[in-house]
């Protein structure tokens, strides 16, 4: 029996433990790359990690249509990330300013305003100290420019292509500077567009499908040693149609990596299917805490310094809290709301 089955069987949920489990390995992926200790010892962490985990997590939001009957639901479903944006880069902020700002207090304000309107990398940096939280803004606009272009017709799927090829030939000085991380969402839209179609042909469990999407993505990931740092979506460093071979490479990765990961998960075992799995289910929680609870443990307090237990309390310590939030149901819906409406704390008659 296909192990994918009897875990299937295994699990009560409606939840797809595969596809959550596909989500905690790009967040381990991004935790590590986000572990200076780590990439300073390993020239491999960062070209591995930045060539694909970030932007599945962004091609996966493709492979389940948009459903928005009125504009109003669209901002109370999907727009509630702003929320935890604006609390973790309000509370970052403060504590820049008052830990490492070496700006007046007004100019802190001003590069605070900066990030709010504009969410651009780097104001968000500026502001917070940390890039990190560009993927919240990013994913909302995502859905934006879903919806806008699914209207548009032939003419926006059109423009995106545009936008595929050439994003990359404008300087990445200038790219970092684009609000909401357009640029990035200029980059992974056609690839998570192509995805969306072949994604439930390529994640069911066929001998050739499975094996190959397999290979090509552990050629991938054996290939970005040799291929080196030549994509940082954030950071605006982003292949176009002048870097053809680079433009392709990362394209296939990025296409191949959810599936390839996906069927890898039936040949492990069953515990750590299940491990990655509650860390996907957790994933945006994990992300938006790890990198305070690492510079926290690391350089405001230092009291880890090896490299490898640093990566696992981080991964860890950002999960128990993930996990302790859904005890204070409260408290978790008032960073996190599923929707705007929850912030009122209205209870059912």
């Amino acid at each position: 029996m296909d192990t994918r089955i009897a875990m299937n069987k295994y699990i009560t949920t409606k939840r797809d433990i595969y596809l959550d489990a596909v989500k905690g390995f790009l967040i381990l992926c991004i935790v590590l790359e986000h572990n200076s200790l780590l990439t300073a010892q390993y020239d491999w962490i960062r070209p591995f990690c930045d060539a694909f985990a970030a932007g599945c997590f962004l091609i996966l939001t493709f492979i389940r249509p948009l459903k928005f009957n009125a504009i109003s639901s669209f901002f109370d479903k999907n727009y509630v990330y702003w929320w935890p944006f604006f609390i973790f880069i309000t509370i970052t902020g403060i504590l820049n300013f008052y830990l490492f700002a070496s700006t007046p207090i007004t100019g802190s304000l001003i590069h605070y305003g900066h990030a709010l309107l504009t969410a651009s990398p780097q104001a968000i940096k500026t502001s917070s100290g940390f890039m990190y939280f560009w993927f919240l803004p990013c994913l909302c606009f995502l859905y934006l420019v879903r919806l806008i272009v699914q209207k548009s017709g032939k003419t926006g799927y059109l423009i995106m292509i545009i936008f595929w090829l050439f994003i990359g030939t404008i300087d990445d000085e200038q790219l970092i500077k684009t609000p909401f991380s357009l640029h990035v969402i200029s980059f992974i839209f056609i690839i998570g567009l192509c995805y969306s179609k072949f994604h439930a042909f390529l994640i069911q469990p066929r001998r050739v499908t499975k094996y190959l999407t397999i290979s090509i993505f552990i050629f991938c990931c054996v290939a970005s040693y040799f291929v080196g740092w030549e994509l940082f979506l954030a950071g605006g460093l982003i292949p176009s149609i002048h870097e053809p071979i680079l433009l392709l490479y990362y394209s296939i990765f990025m296409f191949v990596a959810i599936p390839g990961i996906y069927n890898l998960q039936s040949l492990a075992p069953k515990f750590i299917v299940k491990i990655l799995a509650i860390l996907g289910e957790h994933s945006m929680k994990v992300y938006l805490f790890h990198p305070l609870i690492f510079i926290a443990t690391t350089q405001v307090l230092p009291i880890i310094v090896n490299p490898i237990i640093s990566f696992i309390f981080t991964v860890a310590a950002s999960l128990l809290i993930s996990l302790i939030l859904i005890r204070f149901s409260r408290l978790n819906a008032l960073i996190f709301p599923k929707a705007i409406s929850a912030l009122s704390f209205k209870r059912k008659s």
